[in-house]
């Protein structure tokens, strides 16, 4: 008895098999090669990647913050730096931050960075919970994040603010 001739052609049209027992063969070891990911499998890894993405983003948006902070902190040392330098050559504050070349300098958070020269007058100086003055020249500070500042400390627009204090004895979060 002669067998039939047969032949299977792949999706690519290469020959595959070329009796029904070699078909046979070839679906059992491409269904054993294929077994895939049951649904279960996928919804578990699923859920484990969603719980490490919600763990991860606010030790992310933490981590950014404080990058922010410190990057208006070392701003506020640099400009200081040029404040005293313009006073060492001129005998005088400058009168705004242009006199220093940085008056289009903007803190991390897009607004415009503030100083306030004690004698040109015109704004109440920044304090501490005292009512202290936190500085005897000159205020030079960040808005911070939220864009809204006060003089008075306790104010809560005043919480994410970047000061210099203490007449440059400290520069950061007020």
């Amino acid at each position: 008895m002669k067998k039939k001739a047969f032949s299977h052609l792949s999706r690519n049209g290469n020959v595959v098999c070329e009796s029904v027992a070699d078909a046979g063969q070839a679906w059992r070891e491409l269904s054993v090669d294929n077994q895939g990911f049951t649904l279960i499998e996928l919804i578990v890894v699923t859920a484990i990647l969603g719980v490490l993405a919600l763990m991860a983003i606010p030790a992310y948006n933490s981590y950014v913050n404080s990058s922010k902070i410190a990057r208006a902190a070392g701003d506020i040392r640099t400009m200081e730096n040029d404040i005293t330098a313009y006073l060492v050559d001129r005998g005088t504050l400058p009168d705004n931050l242009d006199d220093i070349g940085r008056g289009t300098l903007r803190d991390p958070w897009g607004n415009p960075y503030e100083y306030y020269n004690f004698v040109v007058g015109g704004k109440t100086p920044l304090q501490d919970l005292g009512l202290h003055d936190l500085n005897s020249e000159f205020d030079l500070y960040s808005k911070g994040e939220d864009g809204a500042s006060a003089a008075d400390y306790s104010d809560p627009s005043s919480d994410d603010d970047i000061v210099r204090s203490g007449d440059g004895g400290y520069v950061g979060s007020r």
